[in-house]
């Protein structure tokens, strides 16, 4: 299954990868018709033609005799042969533009003209070197009167007085003409070199995209609000080639891991660095605690969001030093517009409930499970039909039982309310966006919601003196739960859900109180889940406010002066409370827990930059420096023990025992110099070099300073005069770049001595005292990230088709380990620089204009491949790293040089013995109850007759994908449109730990409907090994745990209708909207893509009581006042 999948995705994938790239400029030569009639009308083969393409043919009703009957005999024909025999000794002619077939009476009669009264203008359309523009539309504006040019540019038509003629043609800038009293126009269309000369933010500052010589990918703001999120980041989901969003949790507001090619450290961080409008901010945190957490990103509206520009190379990233190797996220803010105000009203509701709900045994199945393991296992049977136990009923009254996912479950409501105010005058512009976005999770007792305010204002203040501001105001409030977390904990609600075996009723027979725990003797000792949906009080808010403002000073032409200063403030808190109803709250008498957590930055940076051209010489320098302190402080409180519910999370006093108090505070600084110089040569040869010094107190105090540079140059060979005559190449330009950057992302005082209390006995009496807690290394520094990139960017037809790829390389050295000491010193361990990886990979864009008449569509594909490889990591011992769950003594990854990050090291198994000879055969298991025919056998690696997980062990598994792709397209036909959106990965694993619960065919829980297939002497091919009340621990250190997680998704659907005109407003449409529509995988789980652990870069593909994805339907509407 897992190969088919791979296969099938694989091959759908290039499928998609190759149709439209022949679809622009081949559709005449691919496209056959076979008519074979004598008593045919020319208007019913035009219908045959149309209804059996997509060609459209346009004609006046006096070109061509539409009812005159022909005799055609074409037998997989292109349509030019079948026109050929139609006006065949006729003065009718034709001309194939694309998908569109213009008939005329003559060679130089306009071919379509929808309104023969009034003024007759006749013109010609040529370009910028005089050649006429076949095709071009001529329409009437605000008319829908219009024509089309003939094979020779000209057309007539026939419009009101004073009217304005709109002429438009793929690949030029539409022109408006007024007609005026002019009966012949010539008109010149100049190429849309908006493609090339589209201003692309980047690093303190913006350039011309033509002018890049770094690799940054872009994604503009209709494609973020056509999806249904809570954050921005999960827009960026598919849509940026070397970009891959994962879901840490599918719940209201959760955390999403990006990886922009890949992760480059195995224990600091490697998420990217957001700058919004110029501000670089900290992902910040949620206040911590138990459970799930809440995505800090979350605080920001995405309808703020005008563009969002991804940094990937070192030309790119370098500018930002030490926190620039893990890409850049570059933020651009709506701004406001000169002219009218104007008032847009965006909103939408609908309703989310889980896209696939996993098939578990019920009770009937699940008792008789559990009483063959007691018969294989020599117990008693647990279930009997003379039962008169209410907690053990007979057989025959099980039925059902209980379906725990359908008590935590429910379909919630997601509704989105953005207002947002435009306009200005030439001095001063303004845009106020007020949103509301409320989502209930599919998990009773669970939303996220988040309230904000935007205000950007734009002064020119002199005609030398300009001023930006801008400020966000935002709070978020969540009851967020306790859905994740080791099993064994009892704190997931999912995965009690999951495991609770279906024979347990929600309510005590005999008491009528909560069943709190599984009492079946040798089962997991899950929690009653549903306690936790109706009666658990688990509330978490974040306030922020981001503010920022510029002054901008023009000294002289081309000199500007930018000072900048801005403040990043959060205040995060979470307040639960787990009443006696609850299993933990019953055994405690009450739990209840504050944590918080006060996050601030503050910047100031000042930025000279200067912009000349002489002749054909492009200079743009810019020279910086940068101040950025922040500051974070966090506590925590626990209490226990409460005569009442009644109190809850509000007061702690009443709680008769007190967890020790945690408090923790930090401060950092980055104090900075930058530059960057830009020459372009000619428009043809492009150089870009940067550098960045970063000084950072994070650091030990020999590496306080560190300097990051890069080097890049292009090509634009389509400039280049032996490329003149190739017109149908409008772009050619290779890239190549080279640079260093680094990455800070430590805690603050990792390096210097600190002081821990201690306790000790003196005199028979417990003393408290200080002492070092830690190993200090003055030597610690930044890691260190070289990227090598090399790339093209190729646009032909007028850029109607676009193409762009790129291979990199990079090298992260000076990783930060913790390295094992001689304990003589005291310690066990000291954080030290050393060891190296690499990623290196393939990214692939591609974009096309596939029809551009009437019907239109536009098509976006992305395609990329990251390898990454642990090179050394001088004096370490491979092993296994961490524990996923202790109470399954399920291990983590394994970390080993030579190998990828996160692959997993385990037994292998080989299949179910189910004879005599295949259990001979078979290497022996030490536990002999798990020996027997019908168990599972395991792949002796070392050949010695028995398994031992220490000597046996092999890499079973990598969940870092092959490639990963996302294919956007996009329709429109009149005032309709339609977007879909795929995305997808081919090759990652999953480390499917919940199958060590629910697929060991055991007592241990409630178990998969899957297992019934199980081997038995009367199914003695079962494709699961035979039922027990034990649990076979080598089950759960192999790849009985391993899945493929290959997947492609459809992941939003929207299907728009924009009304034409309506009284009072500017402008009104309507959608409709599927999220997460259509999965197509081979893995079990609730959502191949996953990540369950967090954004910990040794422990990827993790799925362990991973909240489920949710499907979306929802209605939405923009209108304009």
């Amino acid at each position: 299954m897992k190969n088919n999948t791979r296969f099938s995705i694989c091959l759908l994938f290039l499928w998609m990868s190759m149709s439209f790239c022949l679809a622009a400029e081949t559709y005449s030569q691919e496209t056959f018709f076979t008519i074979e009639s004598n008593n045919l009308t020319v208007k019913e083969i035009f219908n045959k033609i149309e209804k059996e393409s997509e060609y459209i043919f346009f004609y006046l009703d006096n070109s061509v005799d539409l009812n005159r009957k022909v005799s055609v005999k074409a037998r997989k024909e292109q349509v030019s042969k079948i026109l050929d025999q139609i006006f065949k000794g006729t003065d009718t002619h034709y001309y194939i533009s694309d998908r569109q077939i213009i008939i005329s009476k003559d060679e130089k009669t306009a071919p379509v003209s929808l309104q023969q009264k009034g003024q007759t203008i006749t013109g010609i359309v040529k370009d910028a070197t005089g050649e006429p523009v076949i095709g071009a539309n001529i329409v009437e504006k605000g008319t829908t009167n219009g024509t089309i040019t003939d094979m020779n540019g000209q057309f007539t038509l026939t419009v009101n007085p004073k009217a304005v003629l709109q002429i438009s043609y793929i690949g030029f800038n539409t022109l408006d003409m007024p007609v005026g009293n002019k009966s012949s126009l010539t008109i010149k269309l100049t190429e849309d070199t908006k493609a090339l000369d589209e201003v692309v933010v980047v690093g303190y500052g913006v350039m011309r995209k033509s002018d890049l010589t770094g690799s940054v990918g872009s994604v503009k703001s209709d494609v973020i609000q056509k999806q249904a999120i809570s954050s921005f980041d999960q827009g960026l989901q598919g849509k940026v080639a070397g970009v891959q969003v994962m879901a840490t949790s599918g719940s209201p507001g959760g955390v999403v891991d990006i990886r922009i090619r890949g992760g480059n450290s195995l224990t600091s961080g490697n998420q990217p660095l957001y700058v919004i409008d110029g501000y670089p901010v900290t992902a910040g945190g949620s206040a911590g605690g138990s459970g799930a957490g809440q995505n800090p990103l979350a605080t920001l509206n995405p309808g703020d969001i005008e563009s969002m520009e991804i940094l990937k190379d070192a030309s790119a990233t370098s500018i930002y030093g030490s926190r620039g190797a893990n890409g850049v996220i570059l933020i651009t803010t709506k701004r406001g517009k000169q002219g009218k105000t104007t008032v847009t009203y965006d909103g939408y509701v609908g309703f989310q409930h889980v896209a696939k709900k996993l098939d578990m045994m019920n009770a009937t199945e699940w008792a008789e499970m559990v009483n063959e393991g007691a018969e294989t296992d020599g117990r008693p049977i647990y279930y009997s039909n003379t039962s008169s136990d209410p907690l053990y009923p007979a057989m025959s009254q099980l039925g059902e039982g209980t379906d725990w996912q359908d008590q935590i479950f429910r379909t919630a409501p997601i509704h989105s309310h953005n207002v947002s105010v435009n306009g200005g005058s030439e001095n001063t512009k303004f845009a106020v966006v007020a949103s509301y976005f409320g989502q209930e999770g599919v998990v009773k007792n669970q939303d996220f919601n988040r309230v904000s305010l935007r205000n950007n204002i734009d002064t020119k203040i002199s005609k030398v003196v300009d001023l930006s501001t801008s400020l966000t105001i935002s709070r978020v409030f969540a009851n967020t739960g306790r859905e994740n977390g080791d099993g064994g904990g009892n704190t997931s609600i999912i995965n009690a859900s999951l495991v609770m075996p279906p024979t347990v009723p929600i309510y005590d027979p005999t008491t009528g109180e909560y069943v709190r725990l599984n009492y079946l003797p040798g089962s997991s000792t899950v929690p009653n889940p549903v306690p936790y949906v109706k009666h658990l009080q688990d509330k978490g808010t974040i306030d922020r406010i981001l503010a920022s403002a510029d002054l901008t000073f023009h000294i002289i032409d081309g000199l500007t002066l930018k000072v900048s200063g801005g403040a990043d403030m959060s205040n995060a808190s979470r307040e639960v409370y787990e009443p006696k109803e609850t299993y933990r709250g019953y055994n405690a008498n009450g739990i209840a827990e504050q944590q918080s957590r006060r996050s601030s930055s503050y910047s100031n940076e000042n930025v000279l930059t200067y912009i000349k051209k002489i002749g054909q010489h492009s200079l743009n320098v810019m020279v910086g420096s940068s101040l950025l302190y922040e500051e974070n402080k966090t506590g925590s409180m626990t209490a226990r023990d409460f005569i009442s519910d009644v109190y809850g999370y509000n007061n702690l006093d009443a709680g008769a025992q007190w967890d020790k108090p945690n408090t923790g505070r930090s401060k950092s600084t980055l104090l900075s110099g930058f530059g960057r110089i830009n020459y372009v040569l000619m428009d043809k040869y492009l150089f870009t070099v940067t550098g960045r010094a970063d000084g950072s107190s994070k650091f030990g105090a020999n590496n306080k300073w560190a300097f990051f540079p890069s080097f890049a140059a292009a090509w634009r060979i389509n400039q280049e005069k032996f490329m003149k005559n190739i017109d149908w190449i409008s772009n050619l330009k290779i890239r190549g770049s080279w640079g260093v950057t680094g990455n800070q992302n430590i805690p603050a005082y990792s390096s210097p001595e600190k002081m821990n209390t201690y306790t000790y006995p003196i005199g028979g009496v417990t003393s408290v005292g200080i002492g070092a807690g830690n190993m200090p290394n003055p030597d610690l520094k930044w890691e260190t990230t070289a990227i090598t990139d090399i790339g093209i960017d190729l646009g032909v037809f007028n850029n109607r088709i676009n193409f762009t790829a790129d291979y990199y390389y990079k090298k992260t050295t000076d990783l930060l380990w913790n390295i094992s000491v001689p304990l003589t010193t005291g310690f066990g361990t000291v954080l030290k620089n050393i060891g190296s990886l690499q990623n290196k990979g393939l990214e692939l864009s591609l974009s096309a204009d596939v029809l551009t008449g009437p019907f239109k569509w536009n098509t976006m594909l992305n395609w990329s491949t990251n390898k990454n490889k642990v090179l050394e990591i001088p004096g370490y011992i491979p092993t296994q790293q961490g524990t996923i769950s202790g109470h399954l003594k399920v291990n983590g990854s394994w970390l080993e040089p030579g190998l990828p990050v996160g692959v997993w090291n385990l037994l292998k198994t080989n299949g179910v013995m189910r004879t005599e000879k295949e259990w001979q055969d078979a290497a022996r298991v030490a536990d002999s109850n798990f020996d027997k025919i019908g168990d599972m056998s395991f792949v002796d690696k070392n050949g010695d007759g028995k398994i031992s997980f220490g000597e046996d062990r092999q890499i079973v598994g990598d969940p870092n994908p092959d490639f990963i792709f996302g294919w956007t397209n996009n329709f429109s036909y009149k005032n309709f449109d339609l977007s879909v959106y795929i995305n997808g990965s081919v090759g990652n694993d999953i480390y499917n730990v919940l199958r060590a619960e629910t697929n060991i065919v055991s007592a241990w829980g409630n178990q998969r409907a899957e297992v019934k297939d199980r081997w038995t002497a009367n199914n003695p091919n079962g494709k699961y090994p035979r039922a027990h009340v034990l649990v076979n621990q080598n089950l759960l250190q192999s790849d009985y745990l391993i899945e493929d997680g290959s997947f492609l998704r459809i992941q939003n659907v929207t299907l728009g209708y924009t009304f034409p005109k309506v009284s009072f407003l500017r402008s009104l449409r309507i959608y409709a909207t599927a999220q997460n529509l259509l999965t197509i995988t081979g893995y079990s789980g609730y959502n191949p893509e996953v990540n369950s652990q967090g954004q910990s870069n040794l422990q990827l593909g993790v799925d362990y009581n991973a909240y489920p994805t949710a499907r979306s339907f929802i209605l939405g509407v923009n209108i304009g006042f």
